[in-house]
């Protein structure tokens, strides 16, 4: 196998962000990206897909699309759209027409940052989560979303000291936009749980984790920072894809290739800000072999095994039950007992306490 490290959720000038194809894609090769995928807002960008080359290495850039109804209030449901290759906003204020036509068009769809609480700094209460779980026939979830963690614990710092919004509330929530990592520690708790239902339902939803980039500028009276670069994120929280054949350099190839790893689960999603989760491994061995995203066949000696780039606290979930851990090791072999969906998480010591590190997609074991 072969592994590429990329970002799926990023936003340039042609929506909400600060910056063009050509320079956040460069940002990505100071990161040490292998290539993103650039998801504006109700606009499907063409003409800049390709592979951008610049001393710090070359990247892939893909486009995608974040899709979401301008009309609903409160805004809420948005959607991110691969490999549809077609303009999917038409279909954006119903989100099942909206799922079922990106599968139609052979494309993979995520619900992006689906847990997010209220927080009047933003407009409109700030809270951008999934709220029709009724639908179907979606891909996955994005469940990390580093700038929705950051949201996210800026309202309970506010809602714990019982601030609102003001100048004053702006002041205190400071610290934590110029140092988010020592406050961020994983992926929400409602939505791994939610991913967890999913999955014990029989529901095969794959896991992806992203930036959501903007390049964001912060404002307090005359002084102006932009406290989330494109860089800094694209060094936190992307998605690992492990591809059957290495990038090719021919665009299409690569782009059938990734997107397919994607919409299979081939995939991990990993904070690399602490210690890069590249050459992590998990593995089902029974009847047949298999990788994350794939089914394993059980026989009396299959096993799941786990294998981290460095030492770490590893748990194996079954059906959203721990059902086994390595406090602090690079390996963890288990003979599973019964057919079900397992998957695993890493956690790894950063800036003072324990944090999310590595989240894998399933085995599906049968």
């Amino acid at each position: 196998m072969f592994e590429a490290v990329g970002n799926l959720h990023i936003h340039t000038r042609y929506s909400d962000g600060e910056k063009w194809h050509k320079e956040l894609a460069h940002d990505a090769a100071r990161a040490g990206l292998d290539f993103v995928v650039v998801t504006d807002h109700n606009v499907w960008v063409q003409g800049v897909e390709g592979y951008y080359d610049f001393p710090e290495g070359r990247v892939l850039l893909l486009t995608g699309e974040e899709v979401h109804d301008p009309r609903r209030r409160p805004q809420a449901n948005h959607f991110l759209v691969y490999g549809a290759e077609k303009e999917m906003a038409p279909f954006a204020r119903d989100p099942q027409a909206l799922i079922d036509a990106t599968n139609d068009a052979g494309g993979c769809g995520f619900l992006a940052h689906p847990y997010e609480e209220d927080l009047p700094l933003f407009a409109e209460g700030g809270n951008l989560g999934w709220k029709n779980w009724e639908v179907e026939g979606y891909t996955g979830l994005e469940i990390w979303n580093y700038m929705s963690s950051f949201k996210n614990e800026v309202s309970r710092y506010l809602r714990q000291r019982s601030l609102e919004n003001g100048l004053y509330a702006r002041l205190r929530v400071l610290p934590l936009a110029i140092h988010p990592e020592r406050y961020i520690v994983g992926p929400e708790p409602q939505v791994l749980a939610r991913w967890d239902e999913l999955l014990a339902e029989g529901r095969r939803i794959v896991a992806v984790g992203n930036s959501d980039a903007h390049g964001t500028p912060m404002h307090l009276g005359p002084i102006t920072r932009e406290i989330f670069p494109y860089e800094f994120l694209f060094r936190a929280v992307n998605t690992h894809v492990l591809l059957r054949e290495p990038l090719s350099g021919d665009v299409a190839q690569d782009r059938a290739s990734i997107l397919g790893a994607i919409g299979r689960g081939n995939s991990w999603v990993g904070y690399d800000m602490p210690y890069p989760t590249r050459g992590f491994r998990f593995s089902g061995h029974g009847i047949n072999k298999g990788i994350v995203g794939d089914t394993v066949r059980l026989d009396a000696g299959a096993t799941l095994q786990v294998l981290a780039p460095t030492r770490a606290h590893i748990r194996l979930i079954h059906d959203g039950c721990v059902i086994a851990s390595e406090p602090s090791g690079q390996n963890l072999t288990v003979t599973p007992m019964e057919p079900g969906t397992y998957r695993v998480e890493c956690l790894l010591p950063y800036e003072g306490r324990e944090r999310g590190w590595i989240y894998s997609n399933p085995i599906f074991l049968e």
